[in-house]
């Protein structure tokens, strides 16, 4: 298969001594504020490894230049993207810290939230057992308007209730609730998050709340009936901003970890809608289902046996015209895996190339062209070294 006994046991402790650098997939979960005969684009999926510190609109990294010996404080880790945070860091205001990432950039500029629109954005977050809930404000995501001066629309934060460390997301004028759970069982793993926002002024807004532990859901909470909306547009805020005024002595040097992020907006009919095809679904030959490697989605990933013409097949539902396929793949050795992808019997050469180990995933993308209806993809090994580990297929349209 992939590596011997004894080379996966060498990787397994390398990958336990550093268990930060493993990402995690998005989760997909049915939406309760799309409305029927909407679907959702996908508009943003940057990559750390890929597209770096290029996926921000801007970035604000100790903009006191108050710990410049450790900048940057905010960069591309593997798959992921880091935020550290040390006790000394200061912001513009020194009665607190703040490492934090805006917006959406893309190839033709930056997304723009704007009202009556819906919104969708998924990430994975690893909060490790260093960054703890206070008494006051620790913010690690957050939806504002641009511009200096302006409050925050919605905050996730770290917060203690009651002596208890809580991770909660709230409304935050008029500081209106809506979910929270214990923080301490979420440390040092990773979580998913998936959260909507309809942006509206007055009553018009509404948001939905969801944070899943694997395959547990923790938190599914909606807030309807609500203000989201400021002036000029909405923009997302990832990092962490938190107060020095704790009194409980959880401030310490500590991180934060994001992978996988994806913005989607709602939009009419089935153009731009996202489905995905989980591979242990999916028609196998000579290969296997296994989970022994981190960060897969659903319950498994697809392990091919060594040998050429081995595949996995999958039967989609599309419209007909173009598409993107998106393959998640791990190639935990050096070798290149070359493949061809058919396409209703049309192929497609795709490599795949190493990913470091076998828990580094990763997506690979192609347009193709699919039939009003039902579609088959098969991915065929080319080589003797079979397929890397396949662990879904998306398609848009």
């Amino acid at each position: 298969m992939e590596l011997s006994r004894r080379q996966f046991g060498l990787l397994a402790g390398a990958v336990a001594a550093a268990p930060l650098l493993t990402g995690r997939p998005a989760f997909a979960a049915a939406p309760t504020l799309l409305p029927p005969g909407q679907s959702w684009q996908l508009m943003w999926s940057p990559s750390a490894r890929t597209d770096g510190m290029r996926a921000w609109e801007s970035i604000e990294d100790d903009r006191a230049d108050s710990h410049t010996s450790a900048a940057p404080h905010i960069f591309p880790e593997g798959d992921n993207f880091r935020f550290t945070m040390h006790t000394v860091d200061r912001d513009t205001s020194t009665d607190r810290q703040r490492h934090e990432v805006t917006g959406n950039r893309t190839p033709s500029g930056f997304l723009q939230w704007r009202t009556g629109e819906l919104w969708r954005v998924t990430y994975s977050m690893f909060i490790p057992s260093t960054l703890k809930a206070t008494t006051t404000f620790t913010h690690i995501f957050q939806t504002k308007m641009p511009g200096t001066g302006t409050g925050p629309i919605t905050v996730t934060s770290l917060r203690r209730s009651g002596g208890t460390q809580t991770i909660e997301h709230k409304i935050f004028e008029p500081n209106i609730l809506v979910g929270r759970t214990n923080l301490e069982p979420l440390h040092d793993k990773w979580i998913d998050i998936d959260y909507e926002i309809r942006i509206g002024d007055g009553s018009a807004g509404a948001v939905r709340w969801v944070l899943r532990d694997g395959a547990t859901t923790v938190v599914d909470a909606t807030r309807t009936g609500i203000d989201t909306f400021l002036g000029d547009r909405v923009r997302p805020k990832w990092g962490i901003y938190r107060s020095l005024g704790d009194s409980s002595g959880s401030l310490q040097n500590c991180h934060l970890l994001l992978t996988n992020l994806r913005s989607y907006k709602a939009v009419a009919g089935n153009g731009g809608g996202t489905t995905r095809y989980e591979a242990e679904a999916a028609t196998i030959s000579q290969g296997a289902v296994e989970s022994n490697h981190a960060g897969h989605s659903g319950t498994g990933f697809v392990n091919s046996d060594n040998v050429a013409g081995c595949y996995t097949e999958w039967t989609v539902t599309g419209t007909a015209g173009a598409a993107t396929l998106g393959v998640r793949f791990a190639n935990g050795t050096t070798a290149d895996r070359p493949a061809t992808i058919t396409v209703n019997g049309s192929p497609i050469t795709q490599n795949f190339p190493g990913t470091g180990t076998w828990t580094g995933w990763t997506t690979a993308t192609l347009p193709v062209t699919l039939n009003a209806g039902a579609n088959t993809v098969r991915i065929t090994a080319n080589t003797a070294n079979g397929n890397p580990n396949l662990d879904y297929l998306e398609v848009t349209q």
